[in-house]
Order: structure tokens, then sequence, then C-alpha cells
């Protein structure tokens, strides 16, 4: 009889007491964090995800072993963050500002209620519009409008972030193989199908408290610290078990090497898919202005009259413009004074006549 994958974590997370030393674990983990948002995301998550797996009351047995292995990886993973490896660090900013996730969801959500009809039979046209998905049906203009900012936009579709948007309108052909016309319930099915692929695309705006939090933190405005760890408590054994354990390591790694021969040397074979960073406060930047790149940020255009979004460049622009103080002469400034310019077309002129002599 086969072994269950994770038969391994049963016996250990029989009792509550293990469930509470990682769930104390994860939630430390969550504080040293280096981004505000992501605290205090990842700190609501982390709890939202151990009330769900209690409310159901998981006996001994495959699916409380499975619960245990996801805690444990999460555990593990913001621990990763923490260390300053790249992908676990990116993928917790990309959650926790809802680019994936169950978040994104939320902010889509949102984003759809924000922009509903206020008036009540608006509002129930709309609505039945959005359940029949007919020949009248249109999918709502904002999601449109973000959709078309998704398609321009070369970030997101370098990125791949989120799968690309590629087309606008759902795809129903004029006939079948049969030459007939399309079914009513084939065209609603197409419909159906387009609209929610595109949603499952779509990468929506967030609070304007955030947008805000971060262009702080990516401009140097807002200060940032990295957070403090806990030192670990010192080991109180004694000197002779101190002694005795030395000893007992001498002789195992002295029986390794007359076993197994000498050993190589330092590798970077646990660094092969990622190194841990230094988090500091240029290595955050260059990640928040990654993330904010992924952002739309909406607008009022006045001359279209709807909504429209505008997305962050990965790199900072360096400024072309100089801002000048209202009291400078730009006359004076732009023009040369009167003697250089007599100068200047004195010189000319002798180098027409010395043209025309030539020829």
């Amino acid at each position: 009889m086969t072994r269950s994958q994770y038969s391994h974590w049963m016996n250990d997370f029989s009792q509550p007491k293990q469930w509470r030393q990682l769930l104390r674990a994860t939630l430390r983990e969550c504080t040293y964090l280096p981004d505000p948002v992501a605290r205090t995301y990842m700190h609501n998550y982390v709890i939202s995800r151990y009330r769900a797996v209690s409310a159901r009351r998981l006996k001994a047995g495959p699916q409380m072993a499975h619960a245990a292995h996801e805690a444990k990886h999460t555990c593990s993973f913001l621990r990763r963050a923490n260390e300053g490896f790249q992908r676990p660090l990116d993928k917790v900013l990309l959650q926790s500002y809802g680019r994936t996730g169950k978040r994104r969801h939320e902010l889509l959500s949102d984003l759809l209620n924000d922009h509903l009809p206020k008036d009540t039979a608006s509002l129930k046209e709309y609505l039945a519009q959005t359940v029949d998905y007919g020949d009248e049906w249109k999918p709502p203009v904002i999601i449109e409008t973000l959709a078309r900012a998704h398609l321009q936009n070369a970030v997101v579709t370098a990125n791949r972030i989120r799968p690309l948007v590629k087309v606008l309108a759902p795809p129903i052909p004029k006939t079948n193989i049969w030459g007939k016309e399309v079914a009513l319930v084939r065209r609603r099915n197409i419909r159906r199908k387009w609209y929610n692929d595109t949603l499952h695309r779509l990468m929506p705006p967030i609070p304007e408290q955030e947008v805000k939090q971060l262009d702080g933190l990516i401009s140097g405005t807002i200060q940032w610290k990295p957070v403090k760890r806990r030192t670990p408590g010192t080991s109180t054994l004694g000197s002779s078990k101190s002694e005795l354990s030395s000893w007992h390591e001498h002789d195992a790694s002295l029986f390794n090497f007359l076993a197994k021969g000498p050993e190589k040397g330092e590798t970077f074979d646990e660094w092969a898919n990622g190194r841990p960073h230094k988090i500091t406060a240029r290595f955050m930047r260059r990640h928040w202005r990654r993330l904010s790149s992924l952002i739309p940020r909406p607008y009022w255009s006045p001359v279209s009259k709807k909504w429209l979004f505008v997305w962050d460049s990965p790199k900072e622009v360096p400024s072309l413009s100089i801002d000048l103080d209202s009291s400078v002469n730009l006359e004076a400034l732009l023009r040369l004074p009167k003697e250089k310019e007599k100068k200047r077309h004195k010189k000319l002129k002798a180098s027409d006549i010395d043209r025309d002599d030539n020829t």
C-alpha cells in the first residue's frame, strides 16, 4: 500500500498546540514584510485561511495533512520573501495589491459596482442584459475601456502577469459550418465565455489612497525603513553538552569523509532558483516601480466625457523641463546681445562673399 504524500505531517498537527505555533510563526513573518500594504493584507489573509480550515473541523487524515502542508508552505513562503528572494517577494506584492489572487476579484467587483446605473429602471435593464447575454447585450463601458487600455500597454503584455487581452468584442461568426445563421444559444454562450475570459485577464485599479502611498514610497516623500527582526534567544545548554555535541559532530564528519570521500566546497546549488537579497530602500523602489507600472490610473476625460486609464512607467523617465522663476526675463535669457548678433552677421556675410569668389 502506497504511503500518502503528506502522511509525515499527520501526526505532527493532530493537536491544536502545533497549529497555534505555526499560526504565530506565520503572523510573525507577516509583520516583517517590507511593504505596509502587504503586511496588512497578508495578516488578514492568513487569519481568514486558518479560520476557514478550523470551521471545517478536519479530522486526522489526508485532508488535515494537506492543510498542514499548505500552512507550512505559507510560512516558508513568507520567510523567503522577508529574506529577499525576488520571486516570493514579487508574488506577495502582486497578491497584496490585487494584481493576482482573491483581492483582484474584489477590486474588479468594486469597479463594476461603482459604475452601475444609478436609477432603478436602468439598473434593472442592465441586470437583465447581464444575465441574458442576448443580441442586445453589451459589456459595461468601463470594462471595454479597461480592456482597451490593457491591449495598448506594452508593459502589461511584456510582463505577462495575467493572460493577455486579445479581442475587444466577442468573436461571433456570421454563419455556422452549414452556412446558416448561428443559433441564439450559441451566440449567448460565446458572449458569456468572452466576457468571463476578459474579466479573468484584467487588472483593476486600486484605491486612490494606496496609489498615493505607493507613489510616495517610490518618490521617497514617505519615509521607509526595513522592519527589524526579533533576535532569537541564546542557547541555555551547558559547556559539557556543547563539548559532547562537538565530539559527535567530529565523529560524524570523519565517518562521512571515510565513507564518501572529501566534500565539495561552497557551491550555488541552493541558490539555483534565486538568491536572498538585502532589503534596502533602493531594492524596494525597483519592486514598487515595476508594481506601479501594472496598476491603471483612472481619470475623467473632459473631451470624450468618459473614464480613461493611464499607466505608470516601469523606469524613471528623466524630465526635460526646467522650472523657472516668474521674475526671470525669458527674452533676455534666450536672445543674444546686440553686439554678438552684429559680429555673427558680419561673419556670415564674409563667408558668403568668400564662397562667391571661389565659385
